[in-house]
């Protein structure tokens, strides 16, 4: 749906401020809220980019609308509480790309974690890509393939050991908070697989894993840096989307600059 039409829909929700919804759960705010970090009530005029995209939707206020994909969503309340608040407008661009991507499977989901992984491969120095570049491949070979659960317990098993004291971090001149970011990030993503995923998942979660493992000791970014990281985001999430339409076939509106300042205006 054009950001244009998307604006109008809000603000026709808007326009009943104070009139509870057909559910009787919640009220409509009485104005636009302001991009900012964290969680909102909807009477408060603040919102994260989620909750703004579920008023705008129509849906009951949340930030985890059913009209956005979990895995995207979950990296847009990420970013946006990352962002500082004179950065957080950098979002605007994407907020109507986040509406209607509700389609959902196994090999969407493995494309997305594959993404994930070739962007954190590309603040490796080139030296270093081969390495993570072997466990990309492997996921990619297992779409469109079936599986056994021992495939999966065996991704599950390079996971954890990659993600543990038995997997040592390179020696590196990374400052503390960096290298603390990237191997939390190769510890969260093993407690994602489950014995219900398809062997591609699992495998690029494994390469996930791997990736940050490696750039732990080896990027060439500013991860440590909180805010450079979240800009960062902002463009890695830009293009999990274009990941998104790749594989489901959905048409891309372009949103005008003329939007994005209608919608800017409005948020500020």
């Amino acid at each position: 749906m054009p950001l244009g039409r998307l604006l109008d829909h809000g603000l026709n929700h808007l326009a009943r401020a104070g009139v509870t919804r057909d559910n009787g759960d919640m009220p409509a705010p009485d104005f636009m809220p302001t991009l900012s970090a964290g969680s909102h009530d909807a009477e408060h005029g603040e919102a994260c980019v989620m909750e703004y995209v579920s008023l705008l939707a129509g849906e009951e206020w949340s930030d985890r609308p059913e009209c956005t994909h979990p895995l995207l969503a979950h990296e847009a309340r990420t970013t946006n509480d990352l962002l500082r608040d004179s950065d957080r407008s950098r979002l605007v661009p994407l907020i109507g790309r986040l509406f209607g991507t509700t389609d959902d499977s196994p090999e969407l989901r493995a494309r997305l974690r594959i993404a994930q992984a070739r962007q954190v491969i590309a603040l490796l120095d080139p030296t270093s890509r081969p390495r993570a570049l072997a466990a990309v491949e492997l996921a990619e070979s297992w779409i469109g393939r079936e599986g056994t659960e021992d495939d999966v317990l065996e991704a599950f098993r390079t996971a954890m050991y990659l993600s543990g004291e038995q997997s040592p971090v390179a020696a590196g001149e990374l400052d503390h908070e960096h290298v603390e970011f990237h191997s939390a990030m190769s510890r969260m993503f093993p407690f994602a697989l489950s014995p219900e995923l398809e062997a591609a998942e699992a495998y690029a979660l494994a390469a996930l894993v791997a990736a940050h493992r490696l750039a732990a000791g080896e990027c060439r970014a500013d991860c440590g840096n909180g805010s450079a990281r979240a800009r960062r985001m902002v463009k890695d999430l830009g293009a999990l989307i274009d990941v998104y339409d790749e594989v489901t076939g959905r048409t891309v509106h372009d949103v005008t600059a003329d939007e994005v300042r209608e919608l800017a205006d409005i948020l500020g």
